[in-house]
C-alpha cells in the first residue's frame, strides 16, 4: 500500500546524479531562456517600457498595443496575454505553463499572483511530483487589488474587483465585488 504524500524520490534517480545532470541541461538551457525574455532582466525598471514590451514578445508573451508597467514581474509561462490599456504593477507573478488571458483596460496591483500548476493526487492520496495546467481567464476592465492571488482554473467575470490580499479559488461573477480568504462577493 502506498503512503499518501509526496512520491518519494527514487533509488535510481538518487545514485546516478550525474546522469541526472546530464539529462537536466536542456531543461536549465530553456529555463535561462525563461529567465532572460520573461523573467526579472526582461521587466527591469533599468529597461524603458517600450523596451520590456519587445523583450517580452520576443519570449512570447501576447502584449496588447499599450499595455503599461511590467516591472520586475515573472512570466513562467509563454501563454500569458494581455489586452490593450492594461497596467501590470511591479512584482506581477505569472506562475505555471498553463494559458492565461487578461482582457482589455485591466489593472493588475502590485504583487499580484496568478497561478496555474497543480499537483494531481492520486487515490492513494500519494501528490504527483509533475505538475499539470489548469487556464486562468480574467474578463475585460477587472481590477485585482495588491497580492491578490488567483488559483488554477479560475475565471473572473468582466467588470469584477478583486480586493487586496484576496484568495480567489473558484469563479467570480461578472460585475462583483470579492474580498477575502477565501475570496467571497461582497456586491
Amino acid at each position: 500500500m502506498a503512503l499518501p504524500g509526496v512520491r518519494p524520490i527514487s533509488f535510481r534517480e538518487v545514485t546516478h546524479p550525474a546522469r541526472a545532470a546530464m539529462a537536466a541541461l536542456p531543461v536549465n538551457a530553456a529555463q535561462l531562456r525563461r529567465w532572460l525574455l520573461r523573467g526579472h532582466p526582461a521587466t527591469s525598471f533599468f529597461l524603458p517600457l517600450a523596451m520590456r514590451r519587445i523583450v517580452l514578445r520576443l519570449g512570447g508573451v501576447r502584449l496588447g498595443p499599450v499595455v503599461w508597467g511590467l516591472e520586475r514581474c515573472w512570466f513562467e509561462s509563454e501563454q500569458v496575454s494581455i489586452g490593450a490599456g492594461s497596467e501590470v504593477n511591479v512584482g506581477c507573478w505569472f506562475e505555471g505553463h498553463g494559458r492565461i488571458d487578461i482582457g482589455r483596460d485591466c489593472l493588475l496591483g502590485p504583487e499580484v499572483m496568478i497561478i496555474t500548476s497543480i499537483h494531481e493526487i492520486d487515490p492513494s492520496r500519494r501528490v504527483a511530483r509533475e505538475a499539470s495546467y489548469l487556464p486562468v481567464r480574467i474578463g475585460d476592465r477587472c481590477w485585482l487589488g495588491a497580492r491578490a492571488t488567483i488559483m488554477p482554473g479560475v475565471t473572473i467575470g468582466e467588470g469584477t474587483i478583486v480586493g487586496a490580499g484576496a484568495l480567489v479559488n473558484k469563479d467570480c461573477d461578472p460585475g462583483a465585488v470579492y474580498v477575502g480568504v477565501p475570496a467571497r462577493r461582497v456586491r
